[in-house]
């Protein structure tokens, strides 16, 4: 089964970006990819290190907005699963969420929302949007369950746990990350992820630079015993990272192989 990460720079034009996001999701199915991540608020500007900005609340929009109106429409009509990420504005005013969006052969599978949110590192993400109250969970694709976790929630080992549990293949992590601390862990992380939960781990981040950050790339798809199965080569272009995936050799190594979660102990670490 073929999987994509798309990684590249957006731009300060919703409707640039979306067009650029749109082309690249025709190459990924014209590839037979199956399942394509996109970055972490991929069609906006990510928020700055100063809290306060407030025109960046006009980027914020509802799940049917524009940025999902498209990923629906390429899904349903390429028949592949997408995961999609944006800036949520809810019902509420005031009310944001860093929000992430499944959508399968067109549907709308999952919505789920940030709840680990930075204020470190120059991205103040506490004030900008609200912590989602519901875990991440496994999806059905039809062909394999995938979990999605956001960037910062890479650092918290349990949340790859939780969809490894249920029953989730491959492990999908919408990125915006800049730091230099950050590129020092970045790929120990996700190996280690892939590794502990005996799974396929993929990562989209965006590239470039946004105001004083320099967002680094570094997307990748790793493999259940952590290699690297693809990553980007951050030339700066927007860029399909693409690779081959198994999920049936999964309950075969996690039997055999690499039982982790069989041999989990709960009761002593709870």
């Amino acid at each position: 089964m073929r999987v994509a990460a798309l990684q590249y720079h957006p731009t300060e034009s919703r409707e640039d970006n979306l067009k650029r996001v749109g082309a690249k999701l025709d190459e990924a199915a014209a590839a037979g990819v199956k399942v394509v991540l996109l970055p972490e608020l991929f069609a906006v500007p990510f928020v700055q290190g100063v809290p306060g900005d407030p025109e960046f609340f006009s980027y914020a929009e509802p799940l049917d907005g524009p940025s999902n109106a498209l990923v629906a429409a390429k899904s349903r009509e390429h028949g592949i699963t997408i995961v999609s990420s944006l800036f949520e504005a809810t019902a509420t005013p005031g009310v944001y969420h860093n929000t992430a969006c499944t959508f399968v052969n067109g549907v709308l599978t999952s919505t789920y929302r940030k709840s680990h949110l930075p204020f470190s590192n120059a991205f103040p993400e506490k004030f900008y949007f609200r912590a989602g109250e519901e875990p991440p969970s496994a999806v059905d694709t039809g062909e394999t369950k995938i979990g999605t976790i956001i960037c910062y929630e890479r650092h918290f080992p349990e949340m790859a746990r939780r969809v490894a549990l249920e029953g989730a293949s491959l492990l999908c992590v919408p990125i915006a990350s800049a730091t230099a601390y950050s590129r020092s862990i970045f790929e120990i992380e996700l190996r280690a992820h892939a590794v502990f939960n005996c799974m396929y781990v993929m990562s989209a981040n965006r590239i470039g630079s946004e105001g004083p950050k320099e967002y680094f790339g570094g997307s990748a798809i790793y493999g259940p015993d952590g290699e690297v199965l693809a990553v980007s080569t951050d030339s700066g272009d927007d860029e399909l990272v693409q690779a081959d995936i198994d999920p049936g050799l999964l309950a075969r190594k996690r039997a055999m192989e690499r039982p982790f979660l069989r041999d989990r102990r709960p009761e002593l670490y709870r």
